[in-house]
C-alpha cells in the first residue's frame, strides 16, 4: 500500500514539474483560448437570449352547463377547481400541436423575426427548428403549465409567452365550441322531430273530440251517473258507442302524449344547455404567473464558455506538448 502511495505522489511530482517546464507556452495558450472566448462568447457574435416564463392551472371543466346548470344534488365537476395530472397532459398535447403552432407563428409573424426568407424552400423546417428551440412548454409536478420563451429582446419573450397562453385558451374553446355546435344540431333535430310527433298526436286527439271523445275516464263515470240516474237515452247510447269505438285508441294516445312531453321536456333542458356550451364563454386556464421581460440574460452564460475554453485549451496544450516532450527524448537517444 504505501509503495503504491509513494509511486501516486511521484506521479503527481511529475505532473507538476510538467506544468512548471512548460508554464509559458501552456500561460499563452491558455490566455489566447480566454482572449477568443471573450470574443466570441461577446454580443457581437453571440446574440444574447433572454427567458420568459408563464404558469398556469388547466381547468377540469369542458362543458359550461354541465358545471352551472345540472341538479345541485349530483356533484359535478366546479369551473374554478384547479387542473389535474391528466388535463394538464391534455393541455400540453394541445400546445405541441401543429394547429396551435401555426396560429403562434401567424400571430407574432415568426417567420420574419427569426430572418427566414419566405422564398427560402426550406423556410418550414428552418422555422419549426428555430420555434422548438426557442419555445417550450412542460408540465410541473404540480400538475401546472410552465411556458418558457427564449428570444434576443425580453419585451418579445414576454409577449410571446403570455401570447401563447391567451392563444391556448382560444383553441380549447374554439375546439369545445366545435363539439357544442354539433350536440346542438342533433340535439335541434330531435327536440323538432319530438315536436312533430307531439303535434301529431295533438291533432288526432283533436279529431277524437270532434266525435265526443277526449277523456275516457271522466265520460265513462258521468254516462254511468246519467243512466242511473235518468236510464239508458238516445244521447248516452250514442256517447257509449264512440266510447266504444275510440276509446282504447284516446286513451293510448293520452298515455303517448303524457310521454313524449316528458321527453319533450328533458330534450328542452338539453337543448338550453347546448345553447349555453354554444354562446357561453369560460376560461380553460388559471393563470399563476404571468411573463414578465427578464432583466438579465438567459444565454449564453459567458463565464462558463470562458472557463471551459480555457480548461479545454490547458489540457489541449498539455497533451501536445507531452507529445512534443516525448519526441524530443526519443530524438536525443537517438543521437547519444
Amino acid at each position: 500500500m504505501n509503495k503504491k502511495k509513494k509511486q501516486y505522489y511521484f506521479e503527481l511530482i511529475d505532473v507538476f514539474q510538467f506544468i512548471i517546464k512548460w508554464k509559458k507556452p501552456l500561460i499563452i495558450i491558455s490566455g489566447v483560448s480566454a482572449i477568443l472566448s471573450i470574443l466570441i462568447s461577446s454580443p457581437w457574435i453571440i446574440k444574447p437570449k433572454f427567458l420568459s416564463t408563464a404558469v398556469f392551472y388547466p381547468s377540469t371543466n369542458n362543458s359550461i352547463s354541465s358545471a352551472l346548470l345540472t341538479d345541485t344534488r349530483v356533484k359535478q365537476k366546479d369551473p374554478l377547481e384547479f387542473g389535474e395530472q391528466v388535463a394538464a397532459q391534455q393541455y400540453v398535447q394541445i400546445l405541441e400541436s401543429d394547429y396551435l403552432k401555426s396560429k403562434v407563428i401567424t400571430r407574432f409573424n415568426l417567420l420574419a423575426h427569426y430572418r427566414i426568407s419566405k422564398d427560402d424552400r426550406e423556410k418550414n423546417y428552418k422555422l419549426g427548428k428555430l420555434y422548438n428551440k426557442n419555445i417550450s412548454s412542460k408540465k410541473t409536478p404540480y400538475a401546472s403549465i410552465e411556458i418558457n420563451v427564449l428570444d434576443e429582446n425580453p419585451d418579445t419573450a414576454a409577449l410571446i409567452a403570455n401570447g401563447i397562453v391567451m392563444i391556448l385558451d382560444s383553441v380549447k374553446t374554439e375546439v369545445q365550441r366545435r363539439i357544442a355546435l354539433q350536440a346542438l344540431s342533433i340535439i335541434e333535430n330531435e327536440f323538432k322531430r319530438k315536436e312533430e310527433e307531439i303535434n301529431t298526436i295533438k291533432k288526432r286527439m283533436q279529431e277524437l273530440g270532434s266525435k265526443g271523445v277526449y277523456n275516457v275516464e271522466e265520460q265513462s263515470k258521468a254516462l254511468t251517473e246519467l243512466v242511473g240516474k235518468n236510464g239508458m237515452s238516445e244521447y248516452v247510447r250514442s256517447q257509449q258507442n264512440s266510447l266504444a269505438l275510440y276509446g282504447a285508441e284516446s286513451q293510448e294516445l293520452y298515455n303517448t302524449l303524457e310521454l313524449q312531453v316528458e321527453q319533450m321536456n328533458e330534450l328542452k333542458k338539453k337543448l338550453d344547455q347546448a345553447r349555453i356550451d354554444v354562446d357561453g364563454r369560460l376560461s380553460n386556464v388559471f393563470i399563476l404567473q404571468n411573463a414578465t421581460p427578464a432583466e438579465r440574460k438567459t444565454y449564453p452564460i459567458r463565464s462558463l464558455i470562458v472557463l471551459g475554453s480555457i480548461l479545454g485549451s490547458f489540457l489541449l496544450g498539455c497533451i501536445v506538448l507531452l507529445f512534443v516532450e516525448k519526441f524530443q527524448n526519443q530524438k536525443d537517444s537517438l543521437i547519444a
